[in-house]
């Protein structure tokens, strides 16, 4: 499959037109530094002043060089299969699209590494059990109030319709776990506090909203 630069990259590509060289090659040290440690909005102001833009558009074009380099590694594009569709990106300087083939090109041993480590099952949450425990007293104190929450997490790699006996209780607790299942399944036991609680909840929460971003759903897409 040949390696294309897809209308949106292309627009959110306009800004390296009028880059020097020397900051196209920064572009692309934190596109690449953006997929290990994320943003860095600091360094977006910098360019955008610098060039009149807005630090959005900086970061969206950060955000097509993480794409491109997605797709052409997809397409085990070349160095003339990527440079040929970059060549085509009207008022491109002949040095920046050389640099960009470089940037592409050398990256994309990184990137076949981590999609492929994508591509590894991960637990799902298959059933949950928790219970609340208060402790009143202790020997150490009469008079105390601790509230505890339980809970036991039921984990599988595979959403299967056999997941639902892990929702009902066995009939023979003793009774020996398949070797298939035991690989596929994980059972975790936590206790916390409330305010640990509550700040996990909104951890998810924030992960949650973090994940229906554009940024995110560039990338998922770019990978799928």
């Amino acid at each position: 499959m040949p390696f294309i630069i897809k209308n949106l990259q292309k627009s959110h590509l306009e800004p390296l037109r009028m880059c020097d060289p020397q900051d196209v090659i920064a572009l692309c040290k934190i596109a690449f530094d953006y997929l290990t440690n994320g943003p860095q909005e600091q360094i977006y102001e910098a360019i955008a002043k610098k060039y009149n833009i807005t630090p959005q558009q900086v970061q969206q074009a950060v955000e097509a060089l993480i794409s491109i380099l997605i797709e052409a590694t997809k397409c085990n594009a070349d160095i003339n299969g990527v440079k040929k569709p970059l060549m085509q990106l009207d008022g491109f300087k002949e040095e920046v699209t050389d640099i960009l083939a470089q940037f592409v090109t050398s990256k994309k041993k990184f990137i076949e590494g981590s999609i492929k480590s994508a591509n590894i099952r991960a637990y799902r949450l298959v059933n949950l059990e928790w219970r609340l425990e208060v402790r009143l007293a202790s020997r150490a104190l009469m008079k105390q109030r601790q509230v505890f929450v339980t809970m036991k997490l039921y984990l599988h790699t595979e959403p299967k319709n056999e997941n639902r006996d892990l929702l009902e209780d066995s009939p023979n607790p003793c009774e020996e776990i398949h070797e298939d299942e035991k690989r596929n399944r994980k059972d975790l036991l936590i206790q916390t506090d409330i305010n640990s609680l509550v700040h996990m909840i909104q951890s998810l929460e924030e992960a949650l909203m973090e994940s229906r971003s554009r940024r995110i759903r560039n990338i998922i897409s770019a990978i799928h």
